[in-house]
Parts: structure tokens; sequence; C-alpha cells
């Protein structure tokens, strides 16, 4: 957290971040956190985590290439994981059937459990259980007619073992073929003829194909805007985003509020991005997008969900890289696009803006954030993203190592306050080698005793370095 007198309570590391400067006008890194915009039917209540490789039609209910996960398939570009905010909630589809040994229930409530059915196939000794998800065949067991425990639960449907026994007739050769269903009426009719009744396996006893159709799914959904701030609080990321949803959704500045919040009064680190609106909102911690793309197969996607590749693709970016210049996967043209003076104006807006290059490709413009008054304590360097990335890195890898390491653990005198200033002047030497920060040494650090006997203050100072953008040049010739 940030501090401005000593007076905390809780232990932890507090931390102020500030700009030494002129006023001036002119780690695990990946996770993106994405709440759903469009109504799936089908998933877990919360939050789903998600890389290229799984299995969406499972967890989602939907193709990854379909109009329900576009904004996810853009944030898949550029994130390594994407913790999906899903608010589905309601009952789960069932089914029962007289003639098997099991109840079948919808692996997630939602109405697309109602696309779901179970067919149970019999030869010799052995059945085999296929599950379809509308026509598609998800899942398929083959299991022994004397073993219905051995059906297992698949990413779709769950199987309940009921009653394993069905009355068969003497003399039923133990194929169905008295017409064995399993019903109650049929064992009052035995009972009432005064013939024994023998109790046979449902799946032994068992002659057609049964086909198992899933009903009763229903899809209550819960306030995306209820989930947002708990995922926000709990969860752990490095860029949370709105986008995919309208433009006048109110769940935008609700994330540009918590994500101020976090950074400001909680010290966690963490960013945010959002499609460009009306608002004005000037911080370092919040990226605007300002239009979209064109992709190689003609679709165009708008300011709100381009918003969602840069997202995951700032989630994905260390200290030491810029966006600048860094291409929108399979864009072939901004959109729309925007003339010079356009350009110039929406970068003065702090926002991100895509550009269409000569080859058919598309940029980002500028790596920023929508930093655009500046002032000593955040001068103008503060708008650009590698910068903020480095500031946040450091902050974050010297709060976890006090916590770790020292918290609790390492006694507050002489000794112990040089070997956490050890600590971080090993690591910050180690950002200078690689180039994130310049020539830092260690008599840019200092760690001392604080007004009480449990604290320790640093003070700090680091020159975060940022990646060549504009090229003057004069060339003479003669």
């Amino acid at each position: 957290m940030s501090w401005k007198t000593q007076n905390k309570r809780r232990p932890g590391a507090y931390i102020n971040v500030v700009g030494k400067g002129k006023d001036n006008t002119g780690a695990d890194i990946g996770r993106t956190l994405l709440p759903i915009s469009s109504q799936l039917d089908w998933g877990a209540k919360g939050i789903i985590k998600l890389n290229s490789d799984s299995n969406f039609k499972a967890l989602l209910g939907h193709d990854i290439n379909g109009p329900e996960l576009q904004t996810l398939h853009e944030v898949l570009k550029g994130a390594n994981t994407v913790l999906l905010l899903n608010n589905n909630d309601g009952k789960p589809a069932t089914a029962t059937e007289p003639s098997l040994p099991w109840k079948f229930t919808a692996m997630y409530p939602g109405t697309k459990g109602n696309d779901l059915h179970v067919t149970v196939q019999k030869q010799d000794s052995k059945v085999t259980v296929s599950t379809l998800f509308g026509t598609k065949m998800v899942d398929q067991q083959v299991i022994d007619v004397t073993k219905p425990d051995n059906l297992i639960d698949n990413d779709f449907v769950k199987f309940e073992k009921t009653t394993e026994l069905a009355p068969s007739a003497p003399g039923s050769d133990g194929n169905g073929s008295n017409g064995s269903d399993g019903s109650d009426s049929k064992t009052k009719s035995l009972k009432a003829s005064n013939t024994p009744v023998v109790m046979a396996s449902k799946l032994e006893s068992l002659g057609n194909d049964v086909t198992v159709d899933l009903t009763g799914g229903t899809t209550v959904p819960v306030q995306i805007a209820d989930l947002l701030n708990d995922a926000l609080e709990t969860e752990d990321y490095d860029v949370a985003t709105t986008a995919g949803f309208p433009i006048d959704s109110p769940l935008h500045k609700q994330l540009v509020d918590e994500i101020k919040h976090l950074r400001d009064d909680n010290d966690v680190k963490v960013r945010g991005v959002v499609p460009a609106t009306t608002d004005k909102i000037n911080y370092e911690g919040i990226s605007t997008v300002a239009n979209g793309v064109v992709l190689g197969d003609g679709t165009e996607l708008d300011a709100t969900v381009a918003a969602g590749y840069f997202a995951g693709v700032s989630s994905s970016a260390d200290a030491s890289k810029s966006l600048t210049y860094v291409e929108y996967p399979d864009a072939i043209s901004a959109y729309p696009k925007f003339s010079n003076d356009k350009t110039i104006d929406a970068l003065e807006k702090g926002q991100i803006v895509f550009t269409t290059k000569r080859n058919e490709t598309v940029v980002i413009e500028q790596d920023i954030n929508s930093l655009t008054k500046v002032t000593a304590d955040k001068p103008v360097f503060f708008s650009k993203n590698r910068v903020v990335r480095t500031m946040d890195t450091v902050v974050t890898r010297i709060k976890h190592t006090f916590e770790d390491m020292f918290l609790g653990k390492i006694t507050n005198n002489a000794a112990g306050r040089d070997l956490f200033k050890a600590n971080i002047v090993s690591y910050l030497q180690g950002l200078s080698d690689a180039g994130v920060i310049n020539g830092f040494n260690e008599e840019d650090i200092t760690v001392e005793e604080g007004n009480e006997r449990d604290a320790i203050v640093v003070n700090l100072a680091i020159t975060p370095l940022d990646s060549m953008e504009k090229l003057y040049m004069t060339m003479v010739v003669q």
C-alpha cells in the first residue's frame, strides 16, 4: 500500500511510486481477466482458467471460433492464460430411463444442457455409451454389462448409478425379448399373475438401443457486475479488461475505478484495458483503445472487441518490451482507418490506435496509457506502458521479497536491513544489465530504521528505459 506517514497498523510493504521530473505536457506474466460479454448458457459460474489448448466446447459450450467467444479469441492471441469470468447459473439438464441403471445430469447449469443426448448400444456382453452434444459425439465408453459402475463422468455428463436390477419373467432369454423395460407396471403384472419374479441386470436385459435426451436445463444468469469486483480483488492476473461489452456499458467505469483502488490503495500493480469512451480517465494504469481491425477473412472487429487483443498482449509483455509497432495477428486493416490528424489527436488523448501499414499489416501505433495530465509526481514518461510495467515489476518484486523472506523472519537491526538492501541491489543490478533500467548502483538505495521498532524505510531511485520510437535524421548530399 502507499503511505504518507509511518502510521500503518498491519504488517506489510508500503511503497510510494513518484516520478522525479519537471512538469511536462509535451515475472510470471500473461494472465488476463476477462468478464464474458455474451450469455453462454453453459459452464461453471465464476472464474474459468483457459489457454489456447483448452477444450472450449466442454468448458464453455461453444467453439472458440464462434461468435459467442469472439472477444476471448482475440484476447488469446496475446495472453498466455485467460481468467474468464462466467455469469452462468441455473439448473442442469437431467434424464432417467427405466431400462438403464443411471441417472444422467449435465455437468453444468444452463439451457445448452438440453442439447445433450446419451445413446446406449448393447452387443453381446458389452454396452457402448455415447454422449452427443448437439449432433457431435463428445465421449464414448465401452463397459461390461455386469459392471455399470465402470461408466465414468465425462466433460459434459455426470452418471449416477440408480438401481442395477430389472424384473424378468422365468424363461426369459435375458435379452429383453419378453419386452423387459424395467417398469413398475411389469413388476406388478408378474406379481398379479402369481408368476415368480426373477431380477436381472438392466444392461443384461437390454434389447434395443436406447437414446436418452437430457431436459430441464435452465439459465439464470448472475449479474456480471456483481462478480467483477470480487474477481478483480481476489484473482491473480496482470491485466483486466471489459473488452466485448458495448461502449456505453457501466462495466468500463467499474473496472477503471477498481483498478485505481487496487493500485493506489492496496499496492496491487494490475492494469486495465477498456474501449475508449467519452470519459477522461487520465491514469497510468488504464489503457483505452480507439479503433478496431479487419481480419483476413473479412471479419470487422470494433474497438470494444479489439481491446481484448491489446489486453492480452499487454499482460504478456514484460518490462523489457514495448508494444509500439507490434503487429496485430491476422489483421489486414485498421477499422476504421484514422487519418494522420485523427491518429495524433487520439494519441494526445492517451488512446491506443491500430494503424494499417503498406504491406497490409496492422500495428499498435504506440504503447501508451490514458495518462495525459502530467505533473512532477507523474512526469510524461509515466504515460508509456513499458515504463509503467518496469515500475510495477520492481514494486511487485520488492513487495513479494519482503513479505516472503523478511517479514516476521529477519531482525530489524543494521545487519537485517543490510541483508534486505543487498537483495534489492542484486535484483536491480540484474535489471540494469538486462537493459530494463539505466545505470543502477548501490548509492541509489537506502534502507533505514523506521519510527517504530518493526518498521524500515526504503528510499530508492531508478531510471526506467524505453524503446526507440522516433528517428530524426539529416542527410547531406553533395
